[in-house]
């Protein structure tokens, strides 16, 4: 998000923060506290008023630098205390300290940035082929990085099985769901079951519990803090773990075979989930109406990014020991389009 300041604060605070931002070289995006994650993530700095560090604490949101604690000459330090549960680097009473806010915002004048990408891969429609393609990407980034993919799809067979372990000993969803901000990224890689330098982190079998969304979140949290590259298998269906997870991510990508109903499906799931967030299009051929990628990006309405082209022996493979990329095959370029767009090392 470049050189932005993200303010969470009453409007009566405004105009003294737009002085200080133009002052210390910042653009200024006011957001909603209960809906901030995804500039939380990624700006510059944050300044923020007691009520707002409330909503921001209560929805689990993790600690992060660059963030400064504002109050009024009368405040009586709530908002420094909730400040430091942040991490919060400094306070200031304005009007009063504006000058050290402009000093201290003027210091923090890179973008924060996570030690590890992420990607999501969504499905437009059912079988479109997303799973298959975060285990590619997965496998892609285990050249450089260490990975974890992570498997939010409770609809799908389980990300465990098309790598072919699993019967690998491991935890599960189950064994961390309920967990927040104790999670540690280290010791989660080396719990989940792992193959070809992939840790994953799937449901148990016949396990239907709902995943809570401040777990979800943790790990995400965690495993990117602790260097590791997230792939995420996310499914199609709405609700706060896929609008979490899609906010936490660098690059967001939607997959769709090339037919008129696979093309209708994806722009419902692209309005119904993405809600308005950025993202690009994968197509998996053929086409037995003849669409182009472009035409169905276009129809979609998504940037085209890449295409599939078939491949008959990948799902025997799936099915004898787990899925395995190929050197020169469509789901191996397709998988090192998606991390070179995201920015995580291939070779």
């Amino acid at each position: 998000m470049g050189d932005v300041l993200l303010v969470l604060a009453g409007e009566e605070f405004h105009d003294d923060l737009a002085r200080c931002s133009a002052a210390a070289g910042y653009t200024v995006v006011v957001c909603d506290a209960a809906r901030c994650r995804h500039q939380w993530l990624r700006a510059a700095a944050v300044v923020a008023d007691a009520a707002s560090l409330s909503v921001v604490r209560d929805s689990g949101l993790p600690r992060r630098s660059g963030l400064f604690v504002i109050s009024a000459p009368d405040d009586d330090g709530v908002a420094w205390r909730s400040g430091l549960v942040l991490g919060a680097d400094g306070g200031f009473v304005l009007p009063d300290e504006e000058g050290g806010l402009v000093a201290a915002l003027s210091r923090v004048r890179e973008p924060r940035r996570h030690p590890a990408g992420a990607v999501a891969v969504v499905p437009g429609h059912g079988g479109a082929g997303a799973s298959t393609l975060a285990a590619g990407v997965a496998l892609v980034a285990a050249r450089t990085s260490p990975v974890l993919l992570l498997d939010v799809d409770q609809a799908g067979a389980g990300a465990d099985l098309l790598l072919g372990i699993e019967a690998e000993s491991g935890l599960r969803w189950p064994d961390v769901n309920g967990e927040t901000g104790a999670i540690g990224g280290a010791a989660l890689r080396t719990a989940v079951p792992r193959t070809r330098g992939v840790g994953v982190l799937c449901g148990a079998r016949d396990d239907a519990s709902a995943l809570r969304p401040e777990t979800v979140l943790a790990v995400v949290d965690a495993s990117r803090g602790a260097g590791d590259v997230v792939v995420a298998d996310v499914g199609r269906e709405p609700g706060p773990v896929a609008a979490g997870v899609l906010d936490s991510v660098d690059l967001t990508v939607v997959v769709t075979a090339a037919t008129v109903p696979a093309v209708a499906a994806s722009r419902r799931t692209v309005a119904r989930l993405l809600d308005g967030r950025d993202a690009v299009l994968v197509v998996r051929g053929p086409s037995p109406s003849g669409l182009r990628p472009e035409q169905v990006a276009g129809a979609v309405g998504l940037p085209l990014l890449g295409h599939l082209r078939p491949d008959g022996g990948l799902a025997a493979r799936c099915e004898s020991g787990g899925l395995t990329l190929r050197r020169f095959s469509s789901l191996t370029r397709a998988a090192e389009i998606v991390c070179e767009r995201a920015g995580i090392g291939a070779r």
